[in-house]
Parts: C-alpha cells; structure tokens; sequence
C-alpha cells in the first residue's frame, strides 16, 4: 500500500541521515570528550534541536496538515500556507531577536547545574547565540516540508536533514587539519550547525518549486484559519514532542553532574536512530493519510492504515529496543570509546542508553495512535496525555538522578513514553478510533515472540563478540565484529518473524510497491 511504501522512502532518507550523524557524533566525542566543553556545546546544540523538533513534530505536521487539506478541498490552500508560513516566519524572527539578548537567563534556566562551574556558562552563551539563529530557516523549512509531505512528496524535506551533518563532518575535517583546540572547535560546530540549517532549506525550497508549490510572505493578517492552526498547534507541541521535552528535561536535571549531560546525549543519540528511522517515517506518511481518509469518512481504509502502521511500528521497533538493552555497552564503545571520550565515559553512556530504548517501542506506538486524534483535529486528548508524560517524566526524574544518575533520568523518559501510550491506548479505544483488522491481531504477538528470540540469541553471542569488539583493538575490526553481532541477531530475528508467522515474504513488496495516488 501507498502509505507502507512512503513510510519506508522516509525511513530510509532517515537511516541515511542518521548514519551521517553517527560520523559526525563519534568526530565530536572523539575532539570534545565529555569535559566542561562538550557539556557546553551539548546545551548549544540542544536548545535549537528541540525548537526545530517541537515545530516539526508537534505543531506543523500535527495542526498544518489536516488543516492544510481542509483548505485546499475549498481551494484555499496556496493561501493558508502563505498566510501560516507569514506568520511563523515573523513569530521565530521575534523569539530570536529575544532571546539572543536574554541568553545568559536561558541558559541559567535550562542547565542551572552549569553556574557552579562559570566557564561553562560564558561558552554556552556564546555557543548558543550563534546556534539559536538555525531556528529561524529550520521554522520556514519545516512549513516548505510539511506542505510537500501533504501532496505525497517526501524525499527532500527526509533528506534535508543530511546536509546538517555533511556540514559539521566538513568542519570537524578542516578543524582537524588546522588542529583546532577544544573551545574553538565547538564556536566551529556552532557555526556549522547555523550554515547547515541555510543548507537544508536551500534544499527543500527549491524542491518546492519544482513542484510548482511555492511559498511567500504576505501581509500578516490573523485570519480564523491562521488563528485556527495556532490554537491547534499549542496542544500539537505538547502531544507530538514528548520525547524531545523528555530529553531537555533530562538536561536540566543533569545539569550540576560534570559528564552527566554528555553521557545523556550521546546516549540519546543511539537510541534516536530508530526512533528517528520509525517515527519521523510513521508521523511524516501515516497523518496525510489518516486525514484523507477520515474525511472521506472511509473506516475501512482508516482501519487498514492503522493496522499496517502497527505492524511496520513493532516490526522493527521491539527488536531495535531489546538489541539496544542486550548491547549497549560494545555498540558505545565502538561509536564513541576512543579520543578524549574514554571507557568510564562509555560505561556511563551504555547505562543511559538501555534506559533510554526501554522505552522505544512505547514512543513508536505513541506515533500510532496520535494521527487518529489529529487527523480530526482533536488535540484536546493527545495534549493532556502529553503533559501527563511530561509531568511524570520531571517528577521520576528528579526522583531518580540522586540516586541512578544518568540512568534514572533515561528510565524517568521511559516510563514517560509508556504512560504516554497506555493513556493513548485507553483513549483511541474509548472513542472507537483502535480498530485493528485480523491480520494485524494474528501478526502482533508472533512479532513478540521473535524478538524475544532474538534477544536470547545476542545474549548467547555476546561473549563470543568481545574479542572483536574491546576497545583498544583495530577500528575496523570492532566495527565488523559489532556489524557480525547485530547481523546475527537480525538473522535470528527474521528467520523467527517468517517461521511463526510474523511476517511473510509479500511484507517487503508491500513497502516498497509503486503505487499512484489517489486524486485528493
């Protein structure tokens, strides 16, 4: 079906970018280690990210595209996206002209751990001001993208995000020629990070054109669409950018532990590649759909839609969680255990990262649920479970750093998740939206019980890995030895998911099938 195969077009544009981010993450660990720095540069880089991932995961692609269909069914629609893409324009262009000035107080606010050591305070302003300029082109991109993904164009706005790291990969390079030391090489990845985001948009506006859907600025004038978008976008934040509140409230907290904020990081990182890969894939294809056909009023192409998505979300989801637990430690330590970033270093961060993916298949199926509720404009539901997730994220985790550090605050955003997609669950079921068709309810617990295989199978290979995978040992080496590992788990995973029904051999023809779509 059409939705499988542009889920998958954007899972693979993700992977790539991703895969690029990971060179780019083990370039920074390996020149920043995780010293005052690094934690410096990890505010810098955090605080635009979760802008950038709250606008495009939250508000546009939750409010924008039911919205956006509604006005172009009334031939409308060249004028809401003008009228929207006016108006965030001027709303981040006053944020930014704000908060530059006001940065040291953002900062304070946000790592309030950082003022015991004044050094890093005066270098994360410094950082955060060049960076906090990316909000603005990455605001006006993330329209360009959404009304692409509207009419069933994806590629470029799932590549866009490749430039960003072909950037700072670049910069990393020539600062390592030139043999920059620490505090100039991060004002480098600041500007790198500002350069990339002009790349990106570059990128997707003239893809935009292509298409013969241009974008411009008009007069700003508050219009009830406009003025309809934004009040459902407030709540589209809170519902669709959990994982990102999670993860700067695991700054926050962290912040007076030395190391603590890098570790979570680069953590984060790891765990975000299949996040990324399943959810950016799943919110990105599954919404447009949803919308269309909820206002067709056609159940069962809804039916069917949520049903495949909850396949194509666990199918790879729980095997990415459980091989994440069971190899944390040789899949850290060979991304990022060499340089300044040093064994205790990578202890540190294997902690977080099982903590973090016990928590993956919940945020996934989050991405499930939620286009049910927004494809009809109802955000009421999904933004009160939202905070309910981030409130318990904030109490389990001041609750839990004293005690687990690091890893109390990756359980305090797992638990988060979990909560978030039970209450979800709850709900979808109670409004009649959670109908899966027979198929989906004979596949889901035979994917269960492989990736229960699977995760024995990795167990049992572990020992037999180390010697390829220690740190100390040739790079190439210990990449193969953990690609030979993950290859063997996959193995296992796939033969169980064939064997007991799981899947079969029409899954992969499913996702990747040309399909023409349907006139809207």
């Amino acid at each position: 079906m059409r939705f499988l195969r542009n889920a998958a077009s954007v899972g693979f544009a993700t992977l790539f970018s991703r895969i690029l981010g990971f060179v780019r993450d083990t370039m920074v660990a390996a020149a920043l280690g995780a010293g005052p720095v690094a934690d410096a540069f990890v505010v810098a880089f955090r605080l635009p990210s979760l802008m950038r991932r709250l606008l495009a995961e939250g508000a546009v692609n939750t409010a924008f595209v039911p919205l956006y269909g509604e006005a172009e069914q009334a031939r409308e629609g060249q004028a809401f996206s003008d009228a929207v893409f006016t108006q965030v324009g001027l709303l981040f262009l006053v944020v930014t002209a704000l908060a530059l000035p006001a940065m040291p107080l953002l900062i304070r606010a946000i790592a309030p751990g950082f003022a015991e050591s004044g050094g890093r305070v005066a270098l994360a302003v410094v950082l955060s001001r060049i960076t906090f300029a990316y909000c603005l082109a990455t605001a006006l991109t993330v329209v360009a993208s959404a009304v692409l993904n509207v009419h069933g164009r994806f590629t470029a706005s799932a590549y866009a995000p490749s430039l960003l790291n072909v950037v700072t990969i670049l910069a990393l390079l020539a600062a390592s020629w030139q043999g920059w030391r620490e505090e100039a090489l991060a004002r480098l990845l600041a500007w790198s990070l500002f350069a990339g985001g002009i790349a990106q948009g570059a990128l997707v506006f003239a893809a935009l054109r292509r298409a013969g859907l241009g974008l411009r600025f008009v007069r700003p004038r508050w219009t009830p669409p406009v003025r309809r978008f934004f009040l459902l976008a407030l709540p589209g934040v809170a519902a669709g950018g959990v994982t990102q509140v999670n993860a700067f409230v695991g700054l926050v907290v962290a912040s007076p532990e030395p190391g603590a904020v890098t570790w979570l990081y680069y953590a984060d990182r790891v765990y975000q590649l299949p996040l990324g890969i399943v959810a950016v894939a799943l919110g990105s294809a599954l919404l447009p759909e949803l919308a269309h056909a909820s206002a067709m009023g056609d159940e069962e192409a809804e039916c069917g839609l949520l049903s495949r998505a909850a396949e194509f979300a666990l199918f790879l989801s729980l095997p990415a969680a459980l091989a994440l637990i069971v190899l944390a430690r040789p899949i850290v330590s060979v991304l990022f255990e060499r340089g300044a970033f040093q064994a205790a270093d990578a202890a540190a961060t294997a902690l977080a990262l099982a903590g973090f993916a016990a928590g993956l298949p919940a945020f996934v199926g989050a991405k499930v649920l939620q286009p049910l509720f927004f494809a009809r404009t109802r955000m009421r539901v999904p933004f009160l479970i939202g905070v309910a997730g981030v409130v318990t994220d904030v109490v389990l985790s001041v609750a839990l750093f004293p005690v687990w550090h690091q890893t109390g605050i990756a359980l305090a955003a797992a638990a988060s998740g979990w909560i978030n997609l039970v209450l979800l669950a709850v709900a979808a079921r109670w409004e009649g939206l959670l109908r899966l068709d027979v198929m989906a309810r004979r596949r889901l617990p035979r994917l269960l019980l492989a990736a229960g295989i699977m995760a024995i199978t990795l167990w049992l290979l572990m020992p037999f890995a180390q010697a390829w995978t220690d740190a100390g040992l040739p790079v190439l080496r210990r990449i193969a030895g953990l690609a030979v590992l993950c290859g063997g788990g996959l193995a296992a995973y796939l033969a169980a998911c064939l064997v007991f029904g799981g899947i079969d051999r029409r899954f992969g023809r499913q996702a990747l099938a040309s399909e023409k779509p349907p006139p809207r």
